[in-house]
């Protein structure tokens, strides 16, 4: 799965410094080297206490690194100020740090300084460490679930993470959390179960009953919701998964388009915590543009339908959902909202993977005859009215 994070802050920059060590013996590897499947031993940061958790110290003056915690154990080596390294675990007033041979060391905490990296990702399961921003790279390391590493910048959907001794590793940010402060975490995840749709002025797959196509998409329409969400303070996450290309793939049929997209969507909740609300963004069919566009103050819009699947238990707490913000819709923008429509299994899917949360929608935004700028308006006035609605709540 690959998801966009829309975000406004600019990356953090995390910098550990390169120091030499004389040789040290005899402790636990703290990076799983690839291929390693036993990560008991072999946490990067772990178990540490909450105070410290995703912390560093920082070398201020000549330290020496010792193999005990106390002034009686062995000096196995020495840091130069200015180097910082990840707080693994603490014993007493003693901090326990990894060094660059993988080894481990215990430096006194009243000759350092600590501080917590501004951003730092926290593993959720066991997670490959690669090279280079792609799956495509080497997998140079693995973390276990709750190991933290901090940040030391972003790469496309790739997080550049500092490992012990101060070598760097790429992680995707779809399997990991960060810890953004609450009003930074991710709240509305935005995805495309049927990707490609597009329009019939612009798709270059027109065959039989199709208006598809590979780049100018739905896709364009989630992209800008997303990012007119967090604009307005709500941070939002796009999902640009090729949910099409999956299946063709694994060979699999149109009727496992909902399957594979709540993968993505599985997988991003895992992620993120923080989301509420999970809208997946539609075009409708060939429906005649009388039913599908509304002119306001000048301004043509693709008219949004809220689909409700009711084969599952919660429904209720969707309908409610959409209910209020249809009202909202057309109060706001009349006739821009065609109403809200359930459907069974006997009428199309039935869930369409709403049973994962009360906050899901699917929003059929216009039709094949509509056009994109028509489609990004309505979505824009989407984004308005749920801002206002998400901002009641409060």
């Amino acid at each position: 799965m690959i998801f966009r994070q829309i975000a406004s802050t600019a990356a953090v920059a995390v910098l550990l410094l390169f120091v030499a060590f004389i040789p040290v013996y005899g402790a636990s590897p703290s990076v799983a080297p690839a291929g390693n499947t036993d990560m008991a031993n072999s946490r990067i940061i772990a178990n540490n206490s909450s105070s410290t958790k995703g912390s560093v110290v920082k070398i201020v003056d000549v330290t020496n690194l010792r193999s005990g915690p106390g002034l009686d154990y062995d000096i196995v080596g020495k840091a130069v100020p200015g180097v910082t390294l990840p707080i693994v675990d603490t014993t007493g007033d003693w901090y326990v740090v990894p060094l660059p041979s993988g080894e481990r060391a215990y430096v006194a905490n009243w000759v350092v300084e600590t501080e917590t990296p501004l951003r730092y990702v926290v593993f959720v399961d066991k997670t490959n460490l690669r090279s280079g921003p792609g799956l495509e790279h080497d997998i140079v390391g693995k973390a276990a679930s709750g190991d933290t590493l901090p940040i030391a910048g972003v790469e496309g959907d790739w997080y550049i993470v500092t490992l012990s001794g101060g070598k760097q590793a790429y992680v995707a940010n779809w399997v990991v959390r960060t810890n953004l402060d609450e009003r930074e975490a991710p709240k509305v995840y935005i995805y495309h179960t049927h990707n490609r749709e597009s329009w019939k002025n612009v798709a270059r797959n027109v065959t039989g009953s199709s208006v598809d196509d590979t780049e100018i998409n739905i896709t364009l329409v989630g992209g800008h919701l997303g990012e007119k969400l967090t604009k307005s303070g709500i941070r939002s996450l796009v999902e640009t998964e090729d949910f099409m290309e999956r299946l063709k793939t694994q060979k699999l049929g149109f009727s496992q388009s909902y399957a594979e997209s709540r993968k993505a969507v599985t997988k991003a909740m895992k992620a993120n915590p923080s989301l509420a609300y999970f809208f997946d963004i539609h075009r409708d069919a060939d429906v005649p543009r009388k039913n599908t566009t509304v002119t306001i103050k000048g301004k043509s819009y693709a008219r949004i339908l809220f689909v409700i699947g009711t084969a599952h238990p919660n429904h209720a707490a969707n309908q409610k959902l959409a209910n209020e913000l249809d009202k909202r819709l057309n109060k706001k923008y009349p006739g821009l909202s065609r109403g809200v429509i359930s459907k069974s299994v006997h009428q199309g899917n039935g869930e369409y993977n709403q049973s994962l949360s009360p906050g899901s929608l699917l929003l059929e935004i216009g039709g094949a005859n509509n056009t994109l700028e028509e489609t990004k308006l309505a979505a824009e006035a989407f984004s308005d009215v749920f801002s206002a609605y998400y901002k009641s709540l409060k």
